[in-house]
């Protein structure tokens, strides 16, 4: 079991209020960074490694500058950039800026000094999963990458196919079969699951639990995801209207419901 460190004094499970950031500017339009002032060391006392590890950020006196947890604004609802994880992802930070540690590495780190840090398990391992892409695009052999982009195309595939399979007479998979609604959902739910998992075993080598939570996510998450891509890129088109637009937009999306609505009470009081 690791420990944390904050200047000075070690906690198990320190609180996030001994960590002193400044934000910077924007400059890059809603994307925020930091500046660590109060430097948090991560120590392992024993375990693969030979001998006690320790790793401190900032390691030296140049100034660190983060991002907290890389997380995309579009998953913020699911994972948040800053909580109890936060010691965590600033020892991360540093890892994958050393040139002497393998970014798998840092990401297994990361992951064990959520444990330490008392982050619940599914969470967890869902960030270290989300940092493993990121190290599959940087650093991932090309079998690896080939891998991911087989799992995620497949799973998007055998999603779509899914859905439609769910509004027609003839089931297009073999596994959901012609059967009523609620026994094609639970089937293709099985699927989802087994064949995320089969494709992350083959595929993923040497992080094959990350693919297969990778790929049971994506399956699992495929239609919330494209809700959420859908309304997201319907928010940052009319943020980036004029007032003018904006408000002709506003009035025209307003009278189409309007009259909708009204159409639908009156049509149901005859």
């Amino acid at each position: 079991m690791g420990t944390f460190r904050f200047d000075q004094g070690a906690v198990s499970i320190p609180p996030t209020r001994d960590i002193v950031l400044q934000r910077l500017p924007l400059t890059d339009g809603d994307r925020e960074r930091f500046v660590l002032h109060r430097r948090v060391t991560y120590e392992i006392p024993d375990g693969d490694r030979n001998g006690p590890f320790v790793y401190v950020v900032p390691p030296d006196e140049t100034p660190f500058t983060t991002d907290l947890a890389s997380v995309p604004q579009l998953l913020t609802w699911l994972v948040p950039k800053s909580g109890r994880h936060l010691p965590a992802a600033l020892i991360h930070d540093g890892l994958v800026r050393d040139p002497d540690i393998d970014r798998f590495d840092a990401d297994r780190i990361f992951r064990d000094a959520m444990g330490d840090l008392g982050v619940g398990l599914i969470r967890r391992w869902l960030m270290w999963t989300a940092v493993s892409l990121k190290t599959i695009h940087k650093r991932g052999t090309t079998s690896l990458r080939a891998g991911a982009l087989i799992t995620i195309l497949t799973v998007v595939a055998l999603g779509a196919t899914a859905t439609v399979s769910l509004f027609v007479e003839r089931s297009l998979l073999p596994w959901m079969g012609s059967r009523s609604l609620v026994p094609e959902l639970v089937f293709g739910l099985a699927g989802a699951v087994v064949i995320p998992l089969a494709l992350g075993v083959l595929l993923w080598r040497p992080i094959r639990t990350a693919g297969v939570i990778a790929g049971v996510a994506a399956a699992v998450l495929l239609h919330v995801m494209i809700l959420l891509v859908g309304v997201y890129g319907l928010y940052l088109t009319l943020e980036r209207m004029g007032r003018r637009t904006q408000i002709i937009v506003a009035a025209v999306v307003g009278s189409g419901a309007l009259g909708l609505f009204a159409y639908a009470v009156l049509g149901s009081a005859h």
